[in-house]
């Protein structure tokens, strides 16, 4: 197999896909930036196949095969050439399989979606698509060491952030696919039904829900930004980047009165190279260990 091959197709993913993610991710060294690559391009399949166009079956055949998949390369045996970057990425810092593990089964989920009725169900499932994705990452940023529960609490709030602030961002597109992951119990608690959504207008109902979720997302990214100390000072920009990136997205969807329906609220590549510059700026205050 040629794992420089491997890896370069990997990043190649990333730069394609990942919208938000690569910007973080640019700001890292070389050798840990394409292990978060092979990561990425490992989650990013997974992904794909929940929402790829085949049969419910053959969605749950294909995550079935990912998981061996996955085991292979836990083992050092890769069984494709594209899973050798995985299998090389744990073999040197020690990634937990079980986290990998994890984002399978949430994106599994999605296959027989039912509405979430709590926000201990949402957490749930974020913890899977988002919170297992960074803490799979905790160890190529420390550098190899094991991450401390601390730093994996902090991870884990981090990815929950991020997450909800992508369910507040993407009301109307989810709702095209059949979905709505804000929980019932807070539609309820502010008298807003799927129908109210669907009409898609900001109505004070409507206002006071998406501000509710929003405090609350934000409130998980603040939190999250206590990982950036912990972690060497080399691997801060990433988690800087990301818990800025989103916190911005937040600002955007309250800045427009909450009007999740009438477009995009993603940031435009200019802020994102803004941020990674600043990123570097801020590695001399961090200092260069």
């Amino acid at each position: 197999m040629d794992l420089r091959r491997a890896y370069a197709e990997a990043a190649r993913i990333t730069r394609r896909r990942a919208r938000n993610f690569y910007y973080a991710f640019l700001s890292l060294p070389r050798v840990q930036r394409r292990s978060i690559y092979a990561l990425y391009a490992f989650c990013r399949e997974a992904d794909d196949i929940a929402d790829g166009p085949w049969s419910v079956e053959e969605k749950r055949r294909l995550l079935s095969r990912l998981r061996e998949r996955l085991e292979h390369a836990a083992k050092g045996d890769p069984l494709l050439e594209q899973d050798a970057p995985l299998a090389d990425t744990i073999a040197v810092y020690g990634v937990r399989p079980e986290d990998l593990h994890e984002v399978i089964t949430g994106v599994g989920a999605d296959l027989d979606f039912a509405p979430i009725e709590t926000f201990a169900d949402l957490r749930l499932y974020c913890y899977r698509v988002a919170s297992a994705v960074g803490l799979a990452t905790l160890p190529i940023l420390t550098g190899g060491s094991v991450p401390s529960d601390e730093m994996r609490r902090r991870a884990e709030a981090l990815g929950l952030g991020m997450q909800l602030v992508n369910i507040i961002r993407d009301v109307a597109e989810d709702l095209a696919s059949g979905r709505i992951y804000i929980p019932m119990e807070d539609l309820h608690r502010f008298d807003v039904n799927e129908g109210d959504l669907r009409r898609g207008r900001v109505s004070e109902p409507i206002r006071q829900l998406l501000a509710w979720e929003c405090n609350r997302a934000r409130g998980y990214l603040e939190e999250g930004e206590g990982l950036i100390s912990l972690l060497p000072r080399r691997s801060r920009s990433c988690p800087w980047l990301l818990s800025r990136i989103y916190g911005r997205i937040l600002t955007r969807i309250e800045g427009s009165g909450y009007d999740v329906f009438s477009g995009p609220r993603s940031l435009p590549t200019g802020v994102k190279v803004y941020l990674l510059v600043s990123s570097y700026l801020r590695r001399f205050l961090w200092g260069s260990s």
